[in-house]
């Protein structure tokens, strides 16, 4: 009887370290406004091996980009089903309109971290499509996955481009949300970021933190299905 109980007392706290198991990971929080559509405040969990995008509640809906299968999965708990976004390998192709990146040192404004904010611009022709704001090699490892994140999510856009009406494939719509390449995170961590359909970032704040492991599990019992 003795032993029964024992082994039953090792498997209870065998089963609470891993339910207690936690991760470090780097929280950036970000103030996104779309818009018509309002604003919302968005948590970006990244480790070495996942990054997790929710609005800050464990129990919401959230999601996963997979850095080693290069998945991205979108989690719905009211539905109970994970969409599955698989890396589709693209390049940029021959516009007929010139596609320029720029960059400069912002030596007026307030220094983050003690670090020179800089500014980064991708035009096309004449037309500033995307806007950003950073702080240079800040958090490059972290920036290398919120990269290899665009990429796949990009990958995504360029499948589906068909589906969008061809009067709609402004420069700005294919440079900035088509073959939107992401180029800012290899230079450092964004702290504002103006698309040019009207939606703007801001990074509030960022920490290193520890969180539950299970932040980065998907539901087993969920039904999942992919992008057409």
């Amino acid at each position: 009887m003795y032993k029964v109980v024992s082994l039953f007392l090792m498997g209870l706290m065998y089963s609470t370290c891993v339910l207690a198991e936690k991760q470090k990971v780097l929280a950036l929080y970000y103030d996104e406004i779309e818009m018509g559509a309002g604003a919302q405040s968005m948590r970006y969990l990244i480790n070495d091996q996942f990054l997790r995008i929710d609005n800050g509640d464990d129990k919401a809906d959230f999601v996963l980009f997979d850095v080693n299968k290069k998945n991205i999965y979108s989690v719905n708990h009211e539905d109970q089903t994970i969409l599955k976004i698989e890396n589709n390998q693209w390049s940029q192709p021959e516009f007929d309109f010139k596609v320029s990146t720029h960059q400069s040192a912002m030596n007026d404004a307030p220094k983050i971290q003690d670090k020179t904010v800089y500014t980064y611009s991708v035009n096309a022709g004449d037309q500033s499509c995307t806007e950003v704001f950073l702080i240079k090699d800040t958090y490059t490892d972290e920036m290398k996955i919120m990269h290899q994140y665009q990429q796949v999510l990009s990958g995504q856009q360029v499948a589906t481009l068909n589906n969008t009406p061809k009067e709609m494939h402004t420069p700005c719509f294919l440079v900035d949300q088509v073959y939107h390449a992401g180029g800012y995170f290899k230079i450092g961590l964004p702290v504002k970021i103006s698309y040019s359909r009207d939606y703007i970032k801001f990074l509030s704040r960022f920490k290193n933190i520890s969180v539950d492991a299970a932040l980065f599990e998907l539901p087993q019992t969920y039904k999942e299905y992919k992008t057409h």
